[in-house]
């Protein structure tokens, strides 16, 4: 078999067609259960017979989904792909319907403003887009993609630290829910876990994790920080909102580590002059767009830890589900 030469020219125009096209099989499917009734394979009448719907209409989509890599085509009919499967089931504790609604909502709000954005003649933003009420909102979808893939991507990159085996005490800024801290102390159980978000946030976070050892304070990093001092403080996809740029406020993180401690960053890296990885610069066009572009530029999180007067810095870059990630990790001297 031939590969497919890479797209480029008209053919990289013409595929674009088909994204709107994509989400919305996606979005029908979600929707109608499809991916429930599929989970074993399905003949196309029988499965019109449960939907109530025409066998014909419903075959094309079920042949559409196979070409989109939802489903899987087979003698004995239809299933969905078994790779989708953990995280579209109704039933599964990785579930994640919900977070993908949420985030089409965020990415996908105000495409009908495209241009008057660019222009900078749509409609005024308001409040800001990432507040403490939009996290409490969110907290429940957030949570659902903690539990679906966040944690499994992000759990190595603190447990292969080399202070992992004799740290004492870990800070996460911002967490968003307690997934990530269940799963630490699944590994080292006595870990002392503290876990610091906006005060709407935290009260959520306090009673999801009531039956474990954590700690669990609530507050605003602009204005103060934990005490401290803690051996590891992880910071992931959680930075962005300083108001007093990144130096200060990785340097008021550097001051919360102990003598030895680590400073860890889990962000996007915006490389070929803010360019790239698509799926940050895509993903995040539309909240730039309204709100303002937050995102990190390549090795700036890097040189504030360095500013900081961090020491024995590595950076490695990550690529997980939801797009490519850069790990950067300094210490404190002891």
């Amino acid at each position: 078999m031939v590969a497919p030469a890479p797209l480029s020219g008209a053919g990289l125009l013409l595929q674009t067609l088909e994204g709107p096209i994509r989400h919305a099989l996606l979005d029908w499917a979600l929707e109608s259960g499809v991916f429930d009734l599929c989970d074993t394979p399905q003949p196309p009448d029988l499965l019109g017979q449960r939907m109530d719907l025409p066998v014909g209409p419903l075959t094309l989509a079920l042949r559409a989904l196979v070409a989109a890599g939802f489903m899987k085509r087979c003698d004995a009919g239809f299933r969905t792909a078994p790779g989708i499967l953990p995280f579209v089931a109704t039933a599964s504790p990785r579930n994640m319907v919900e977070t993908l609604r949420v985030m089409a909502r965020t990415r996908h709000a105000g495409l009908d403003q495209l241009g008057a954005l660019i222009a900078g003649a749509g409609v005024a933003p308001g409040a800001r887009l990432f507040d403490a009420a939009h996290w409490d909102a969110h907290h429940r979808s957030l949570a659902a993609f903690h539990r679906a893939v966040a944690a499994e991507a992000t759990a190595p990159c603190l447990t292969g630290l080399p202070e992992w085996p004799r740290a004492r005490t870990l800070l996460e800024i911002g967490p968003g829910s307690s997934t990530l801290a269940a799963r630490l102390l699944d590994c080292r159980p006595d870990l002392q876990i503290t876990l610091f978000d906006l005060p709407p946030v935290a009260q959520r976070i306090r009673a999801e994790a009531a039956d474990l050892p954590v700690t669990v304070l609530s507050g605003d990093y602009t204005q103060a920080l934990p005490e401290g001092p803690f051996d590891i403080i992880w910071c992931s996809m959680a930075l962005y909102f300083h108001d007093r740029g990144l130096p200060d406020l990785v340097a008021r993180l550097a001051d919360r580590l102990a003598p030895g401690g680590v400073l860890v960053s889990f962000h996007e890296d915006l490389t070929d002059q803010r360019c790239a990885p698509p799926e940050h610069v895509l993903g995040r066009l539309m909240p730039a767009l309204r709100q303002g572009d937050v995102s990190f530029a390549e090795g700036e999180i890097a040189e504030a830890m360095a500013g900081a007067g961090l020491a024995r810095a590595t950076s490695q870059l990550l690529s997980t589900p939801f797009g490519r990630f850069r790990l950067d990790t300094a210490r404190k001297e002891a």
